[in-house]
């Protein structure tokens, strides 16, 4: 389905991978992983035709469909939703057409031959609607619409109407009502709840095509692909089996590297030692020679230690507050032009950590911002202590000028900082030399997300508001944050789609808004 012959490809100076080769085949269902800024998301659009190689070729078989979800098009804002779904099958509807057509004009015919041509065309079409599941579109969207969450929008409702994120939920489902030959993916965990991602996860399992996921959601992974792409060490090597039999792989691999890193060097310091204790000696001096000679040879196909990368250093500065009670939440309503939720209560103590859970749409965001004071609430009372000072991560960070650098970003909110240490704190949260000193819109959206920890790092607070901080972010920069989390004396709220995160959250108290 697609050969990869070749591939190498830089940004300025760093080299992301370099000859590389690999092959999708059908059946194949790839995850590709690899730390933030490794470049899965350049390889994706180097796939999909958004960005050209180096050098190398990406060879696509021609008879395949293609199916790729780019969140950026334009799509038509006047369609209803039920119509732009539709439109996933607008050429099996052409067919439909073409089918009435002709049985209107075999209705009307009164020559004979004219009527058997006519009928074997009615009959080629109808078996043609029937192979492919036209007569149940209906269903099949539907199914769709209700797995992923889309009913709940009113299919009457018009695309213009819908949020970002939930426009994003429909061109994801039509995608997936398309039925390509080759589904590729970006995170497509993201934008959905964790019911809708149980929903996507059986699809997965069942799809008859393949897949190729960028994705650092790990259950999710290893229930749905049989191979892995692993971004590491300049290339892209493939592994067979799910996330956790990669893992295994690649520790034994350097288990195995290292060892022999090991040896040879060892062997060379007794060649060392040899060669300086005997090259003076006349008697020796020969065999010292010989010894220089496979001294040079081990040193010319030398093999480096491959080191473990650091995991982000995360530590939320705490701000001491006496009081237990942070927030006291009574019968509280919450929405813009109509309430989203009503009657939430809750008590957040200091210490006390709150996971809000819930579908798209149903308020999460929403309480949050009214709990900072971003929304008025429609009725109900918060109460929040005086001494409450927050921390708050939002979900869609916008950075007013992505064309400064992460170092530019810092020293706007902290001018008095030396660039040393904005350097340095960078660095702890993860963002190495070379990407501090690119522009933002050119980092990875982990990248962008340690740079937003970054500056909430910078803070005394001692309430943390977080909103899905996990987007994005590579497994060792989660359990960082998990870490910290659970490290931080005072209280957090967070929202999560990721269970997996949630549950390294230490006696977390959840508040599912679906079901108050």
């Amino acid at each position: 389905m697609l050969e990869i012959r070749n591939l190498s490809h830089s940004f300025g100076e760093r080299i992301l991978y370099k000859d590389v080769n690999l092959k999708i085949n059908k059946g194949d269902k790839i995850g590709l992983v690899g730390e933030n800024g490794s470049g899965k998301t350049t390889l994706i659009n180097m796939l999909s035709g958004k960005l050209l190689c180096d050098s190398g070729d990406i060879i696509w078989d021609k008879r395949g469909k293609v199916g790729y979800l780019d969140q950026f098009v334009e799509i038509d804002r006047e369609q209803t939703v039920y119509q732009y779904l539709e439109s996933a099958f607008i050429d099996l509807i052409a067919t439909e057409d073409k089918y009435n057509n002709i049985n209107e004009l075999l209705s009307k015919s009164q020559n004979e031959i004219e009527i058997q041509r006519l009928m074997k065309q009615s009959g080629e079409l109808f078996d043609y609607l029937c192979e492919h599941n036209y007569y149940s579109i209906q269903s099949e969207i539907a199914k769709v619409s209700s797995g992923l969450g889309i009913t709940s929008f009113g299919m009457d409702t018009q695309v213009k109407g819908l949020s970002g994120g939930q426009r994003v939920k429909l061109m994801f489902a039509k995608l997936l009502l398309e039925q390509p030959d080759l589904l590729i993916l970006d995170e497509p965990t993201n934008f959905l709840d964790i019911q809708h991602i149980e929903w996507l996860k059986k699809f997965l399992q069942e799809y008859k095509g393949s897949f190729l996921i960028v994705s650092h959601d790990i259950p999710f992974l290893n229930d749905v692909v049989n191979k892995i792409w692993a971004i590491d060490l300049l290339s892209i090597n493939e592994y067979h089996g799910n996330y956790n039999k990669y893992i295994q792989i690649r520790d034994e691999k350097i288990n195995q590297y290292n060892k022999l890193a090991q040896s040879q060097k060892e062997q060379e310091e007794k060649l060392k030692d040899y060669i300086a204790r005997n090259s003076a000696r006349t008697a020796t001096a020969k065999q010292a020679k010989s010894r220089a000679k496979v001294l040079q040879k081990l040193q010319e196909n030398k093999v480096e230690e491959i080191k473990e990368s650091k995991p982000p250093e995360i530590v939320f500065p705490y701000k001491k507050i006496d009081n237990t009670h942070m927030i006291v939440v009574k019968n509280l309503s919450v929405g813009y032009d109509k309430p989203l939720v009503d009657k939430i209560t809750f008590t957040l103590l200091n210490g006390a950590k709150i996971r809000i859970s819930g579908f798209n749409g149903v308020g999460k965001t929403t309480l949050l911002k009214t709990i900072l004071g971003q929304l008025k609430p429609i009725c109900g009372t918060i109460n929040i202590n005086k001494n409450v000072v927050f921390g708050y991560y939002e979900q869609d960070h916008l950075f007013t000028n992505k064309s400064n650098t992460a170092i530019d970003e810092v020293a706007a909110h902290y001018p008095k900082m030396t660039t040393g240490q904005i350097r340095s704190i960078l660095a702890k949260a993860g963002l190495s030399t070379k990407k501090q000193m690119q522009p933002i819109s050119s980092l990875s959206g982990g990248e962008q997300c340690k740079i937003q920890l970054c500056l909430m790092m910078q803070e005394p607070s001692n309430l943390l508001i977080l909103d899905e901080p996990t987007n994005h972010l590579d497994a060792l920069a989660k359990t960082a944050l998990a870490h910290a989390l659970n490290n931080y004396p005072g209280g957090v709220i967070f929202v999560s789609h990721e269970d997996e995160f949630a549950k390294k959250i230490n006696n977390h108290k959840e508040i599912n808004l679906a079901k108050i």
